[in-house]
Formats: structure tokens, C-alpha cells, sequence
């Protein structure tokens, strides 16, 4: 079976990258669906509670990114796990697509400009540099 991890953000590019997983089981492919959120770290906490309540916070975050995606997926009768990570996205993306034996990423692309793109870089770019599994850039 085709083990697929779908980075997905909360934003419409992140959207249509969820959809056009859902259009590859729908046209027959068999698919197990790993639906993962990437959270930026934060300074580091200074004590328990700060760290308690970081990870708090992140899973809000997490759940509030992957809420529209979790939903396309269950009317679309497409069973999937969800996972959440802090880190720099594009190194747990591939981490964990290494970790879970994904045969292949799926994610959308914002599409910003050339400008931002150098300064700022790329995560799907960056995510198919250190990807071990091929990467499908959805626009």
C-alpha cells in the first residue's frame, strides 16, 4: 500500500494539496494518509509551566492548521493519521516521511516571488533537497 504524508499548513495551497491526494484514492489508488503539521519553535521555555504551556499552544495551532484537511478527508471516507511537529518544517517533513516509511510528500505551494523566495527560502523546495521519497508540489 502507498503510504503518503500530506504537509499541510491551514492555508488553500495546503487545501488543494489534500484534495488531489483525495482525487488519487478516488481514481483507485490505495493510499495510507499521514497528515502532518509543522510548528515553528519558539524561545526556549524557562520553565515546566512555560514548556506546558508551549505545547499547549502548539497543539491548538496544529489543530486549528489541520482542521479543513481532516475534514476533506473524512467526507471523503479517507482514512488518515495525524501527527504534529516543532522544528523547522522542512527537515520534519522529511524526517518524518524517512521515519514512517512514506513513499511519498505531498504538499501545496504558496507561490511567492523571487524576492522572497531568496530571502526568506523555500519549504517546498527545501522539503524536496532533503526528501529520500519523491515530492508532489501542488499549486
Amino acid at each position: 500500500m502507498h503510504r503518503v504524508l500530506i504537509a499541510v499548513d491551514g492555508s488553500k495551497p495546503a487545501e488543494r494539496a489534500v484534495r488531489h491526494v483525495i482525487g488519487t484514492a478516488a481514481a483507485g489508488m490505495k493510499q495510507q494518509v499521514l497528515l502532518l503539521n509543522v510548528q515553528l519553535e519558539w524561545a526556549p521555555a524557562r520553565s515546566k509551566e512555560e514548556k506546558d504551556e508551549g505545547r499547549r499552544l502548539h497543539a491548538e495551532a496544529a489543530d486549528q492548521a489541520t482542521r479543513r484537511a481532516r475534514a476533506l478527508l473524512e467526507a471523503a471516507g479517507l482514512p488518515y493519521e495525524s501527527a504534529m511537529r516543532v522544528g523547522d518544517e522542512a527537515g520534519e517533513i522529511a524526517a518524518l516521511a524517512r521515519a514512517r516509511k512514506c513513499s511519498q510528500i505531498v504538499m501545496g505551494m504558496r507561490g511567492r516571488g523571487a524576492i522572497a523566495r531568496v530571502v526568506l527560502g523555500s519549504v517546498s523546495l527545501k522539503t524536496l533537497r532533503l526528501a529520500e521519497v519523491p515530492v508532489t508540489i501542488v499549486k
